[in-house]
């Protein structure tokens, strides 16, 4: 009435009365495990599939083709909320175009608004560059480098480094320079490219600058193993330098340093010394405080003569580093119990002997 199903009587026979031999099974089993192996085979490539698709979602965003929002920036040394300090307008995505460390060349990073069809972005908001300093410099003519050329730039509180209007840089510790390969030593500057000028004033935009500036400097630091603990981010804001009247009986503040009022040698020092007769035209540009970066520039522009004070363990180094002895423009002096280099580019004897003997009355030097 129904047909049955054949089972098996016994070992390599059915109860129809067929055998089958050792060899004749081996084969069964060999068909079976491959049938198996090919469902897996196949079940693990689907999954493979699932999990391509889910990554390149990820990686690309929305289905609606959006980008993803991007959370670290310029060699993974900011986050987003670094990003939105320096953008006057924050967006929902920013994107950053970075060039390869540790090449012996300027590596530069554009942080900005998304990225346009041609992958760049759209609108930058800042750029960084880290780079190598040339030699033979002077420590105003390093400011120049490191920070941009300017009268108002003011030192960043606790580091070797500069705030201007729109630029701030830092000198990395002298152990960077080998991580980086590059050939003097390496600092790292930011500018701000967007409308933060005149968004942010009163020194807040020097103040942001400088936050994000550190933040990238003293990170960037740690990934090359070049950091030192006295190298990192302070809460004082740098205050632009501001127009000041010369006084000609305490040149750029120092008691009794009235040279330039007398002197009329040098050509530099000649042009200061036209200013400083005149005291209603006569300005000065001095950084407050201490002598750890102090400075003084009379006049403005490439005719203005410029006087620094250097305590900073970095810009000694250097100067040491360079071989740099005692001259017409550059003393060592120990003022206060530290060392300190004292550096004019007047090139004018008078002029430098009155500039160092007002620095030694101010800061007990000898």
């Amino acid at each position: 009435m129904f047909e049955s199903t054949p089972r098996i009587a016994g070992p390599g026979r059915y109860n129809d009365g067929s055998t089958q031999g050792p060899g004749q099974m081996g084969k069964v089993a060999d068909q079976m495990n491959r049938k198996r192996a090919r469902i897996v085979v196949a079940a693990a490539l689907a999954v493979a599939v699932v999990a391509a698709g889910t990554i390149f979602a990820v990686l690309r965003g929305k289905n609606d083709g959006s980008p993803t929002e991007r959370t670290a920036f310029c060699w993974g040394t900011l986050a987003r909320g670094d990003v939105t300090a320096l953008s006057v307008s924050p967006v929902q995505r920013y994107s950053s175009e970075e060039g390869p460390l540790n090449k012996g060349v300027p590596s530069l990073c554009q942080v900005g608004e998304g990225l346009d069809s041609n992958g760049g972005n759209r609108r930058v908001e800042f750029r960084m560059m880290v780079t190598g300093l040339g030699s033979g410099k002077d420590v105003w003519h390093m400011a120049d480098d490191i920070a941009g050329v300017s009268d108002v730039r003011a030192p960043i509180p606790g580091v070797p480094g500069w705030a201007n209007k729109r630029t701030a840089g830092v000198l990395l510790p002298l152990s960077c320079r080998g991580k980086l390969g590059v050939g003097g030593a390496a600092y790292m500057q930011l500018n701000a490219e967007g409308d933060q000028e005149d968004s942010w004033r009163d020194g807040r935009l020097q103040k942001r600058m400088t936050d994000v500036l550190m933040k990238a400097a003293t990170g960037l630091a740690r990934q090359l193993g070049c950091s030192e603990p006295s190298f990192k981010s302070h809460d004082q804001a740098p205050h632009l330098l501001q127009e000041q009247t010369v006084d000609t009986a305490e040149v750029c503040g120092l008691p009794g340093f009235t040279a330039p009022a007398k002197a009329a040698t040098a050509t530099k020092a000649a042009t200061a010394t036209k200013a400083v007769k005149d005291t209603k035209a006569a300005k000065e540009y001095v950084t407050g405080g201490d002598f750890r970066l102090w400075s003084c520039s009379l006049g403005s522009g490439p005719d203005a003569t410029h006087f620094t004070v250097t305590q900073d363990p970095l810009l000694l180094a250097l100067h040491d580093a360079a071989t740099v002895t005692s001259g017409r423009d550059s003393d060592l002096l120990t003022c206060g119990g530290r060392k300190t280099l004292v550096q004019d580019d007047s090139g004018d004897n008078e002029l430098e002997r009155e500039f160092r003997a007002a620095v030694a009355r101010r800061g007990n030097c000898s």
